[in-house]
């Protein structure tokens, strides 16, 4: 017999039968692929009978027209295990999913190509989206619910009212889905309103809900606007991101989770926890948001303070979600989780180091510019860029440069002297400094991922240099720095570097693989690669001062640890793997 899949009043009807849906976001992603089946399982073990999973497109489509659905982007093999498991999915493939993640997950290539406008019925952006979907949806056609497969609902991109009023783009975006073949319901997810749901819902969508403490009101809300549909929240926020420099770790009070479960519970609608388990945004892929004034990346971590916490294990919300669900629905599979250990390895030794200016020849390819232009203008997606010009033929003598459109950190060398580091955020964009061998080397801290209906420059880099407050200086050596690839640098004896940028090595034993938790102690800023993985940053302002190790990351026997040091290490040359977290102490998250 076919599987079947209805709307029917405020029912959800599978195979018949109403259906509460009890979901969970975790994303394939942010999660090890060694480790799907053991965060799934939890997921299941909780009480939940569904999971939830963005698309990240950027994850995907790395470079124009080359898609990688293969190994941790594999996932079709992420959702047919869920089916395996007994687990039904929720899938939104975007194109834009927000998440904290960089661009909302929209490739940074296609910034190069003007005139881009994202998510509207610009003719670029569509191009590049219907591609993108001509390429996923026949993968997911036959996991469809009403194929045989887990997929239940698919949503049209996210959160698109609170930014965006082009509802001819989600009608589009709607139809790609019909003529694919696609019949099970597909909804909108956004803080529900009457401006957000006719600014970004078309009658054919379900409309669904998003935010935290007091869901019911969503669900009030969702009614009033159109009676008798189901009820879902489709983000029960159950805790918080976090941002580089923010004092303190924020969570969200269990007892408020305890609270919203129950209220969703006794009113039998359906809700997706997001999170359930965050996970890791590991390498450059953290984004980032802005509070009106200032740029706030995010961190590596995407603890989000969830259920199943950032190494998998279980929280106090988690046994607090699973109690309450047994209690309203005593015949839900629920069952004891499995701890996943961690280990300390203890320090390792950096021996050797690798100065980043000398080296620039062995790490990226320069180019001759005749302006200063962001990163995606030199097809360069993520990591550092180098700006270098000459005014050595100046009269030597102190002279202001200003950066144009910052972003996001820049550090400023004059004849490989260091004159200081410039950040988005601070006051002036300007530096006093010497003339002479000029080199500016500029981070990128990951772009907006939300409020895509006020910014506009996603773009990283420069976008000139003036200097003296009226001179445009021209004619750039441009190196793009993206570090995929540190295997022909020339590690030698370690040397202090004062406060200059060096890479640092270091090798170590492992005789049995198991998660860890990695800090370096004595840096200042840096990113950090295992065994050629790219893990993320570290910056000693916190709150994040360790990163997570899955033990798939690790080799039995010797494994090799590459830092590199912005600015020079405050002590001894070491990396410590720890059995545990390190963050700022943890502050309540405010009430609304």
């Amino acid at each position: 017999m076919k599987n079947t899949i209805e709307i029917a009043g405020k029912d959800i009807l599978i195979n018949g039968v109403a259906t509460q849906i009890r979901s969970g976001a975790m994303h394939y992603f942010r999660i090890h692929p060694d480790y799907w089946r053991d965060r799934l399982m939890k997921l299941k073990q909780c009480g939940l009978n569904t999971v939830e999973t963005y698309f990240a497109w950027n994850f995907h489509e790395p470079r124009e027209g080359e898609y990688d659905f293969s190994g941790w982007r594999d996932v079709v093999s992420f959702i047919k295990l869920a089916q395996e498991l007994g687990l039904m999915v929720i899938a939104r493939p975007g194109p834009f999913i927000c998440s904290e993640w960089d661009f909302g997950g929209i490739p940074s290539w296609l910034l190069s190509k003007p005139p881009m406008r994202i998510r509207c019925m610009n003719p670029v952006w569509l191009e590049a989206v219907d591609r993108y979907f001509a390429t996923i949806l026949p993968m997911l056609h036959g996991l469809q619910w009403t194929q045989g497969g887990p997929i239940i609902m698919m949503q049209i991109d996210n959160e698109y009212g609170s930014v965006g009023n082009d509802v001819e783009y989600i009608r589009h975006l709607y139809q790609l889905h019909i003529d694919a073949g696609f019949d099970i319901p597909m909804f909108i997810s956004d803080s529900i309103s009457s401006t957000t749901a006719l600014s970004g819902g078309i009658p054919e969508t379900l409309l669904t809900g998003n935010g935290r403490r007091r869901p019911v009101n969503f669900l009030n809300t969702i009614q009033a606007l159109r009676p008798g549909v189901p009820e879902i929240v489709m983000e029960l926020w159950s805790g918080v991101s976090h941002k580089w420099t923010q004092s303190g770790w924020l969570t969200h009070d269990p007892e408020d989770v305890r609270v919203d479960v129950e209220s969703l519970m006794e009113r039998k609608a359906s809700f997706n926890f997001y999170m359930f388990h965050g996970g890791t945004s590991f390498g450059y892929y953290p984004g980032a948001v802005s509070d009106g004034s200032k740029y706030l990346p995010y961190l590596n971590s995407y603890d989000t303070d969830a259920p199943l916490d950032e190494a998998g294990n279980p929280t106090e919300k988690y046994f607090i979600i699973q109690s309450v669900i047994k209690k309203h629905c005593p015949e839900a599979f629920t069952e004891e989780p499995k701890l996943i250990p961690a280990r300390d390895f203890g320090r390792v030794n950096l021996a050797e180091s690798a100065p980043l200016l000398e080296n620039l020849q062995l790490l990226g390819r320069s180019v001759d510019s005749v302006t200063a232009e962001p990163m995606e203008y030199y097809g360069q997606d993520f990591g550092f860029i180098l700006y270098s010009t000459d005014l050595s033929y100046l009269p030597r003598r102190i002279c202001s440069l200003k950066l144009e459109n910052l972003a996001d950190r820049a550090q400023v060398f004059v004849d490989g002297v260091s004159y200081g580091t410039i950040y988005r955020n601070d006051a002036s964009q300007s530096i006093q400094v010497p003339t002479g061998k000029i080199q500016i080397l500029v981070e990128n801290m990951g772009r907006f991922n939300s409020g895509m209906g006020v910014h506009m420059h996603f773009w990283k880099g420069l976008t000139g240099v003036v200097m003296d407050g009226c001179r445009r200086l021209y004619h750039w050596t441009v190196t793009p720095l993206p570090f995929d690839d540190l295997s022909a640098l020339p590690f030698g004896s370690l040397v202090s570097q004062g406060n200059m940028p060096c890479f640092h090595r270091g090798v170590f034993e492992v005789d049995e693989p198991a998660d860890t938790w990695l800090r370096v102690p004595y840096g200042r800023k840096g990113q950090v690669w295992l065994n050629g993985f790219n893990l993320g940053r570290y910056w000693q302002e916190g709150p994040q001062y360790a990163l997570y190790v899955p033990a798939p990351l690790l080799k039995q026997g010797r494994n090799e640890l590459v830092i590199l040091e912005l600015h020079g290490l405050r002590g001894e040359p070491i990396v410590e793997l720890i059995d545990h977290y390190d963050r700022a102490p943890s502050i309540a998250l405010p009430l609304n």
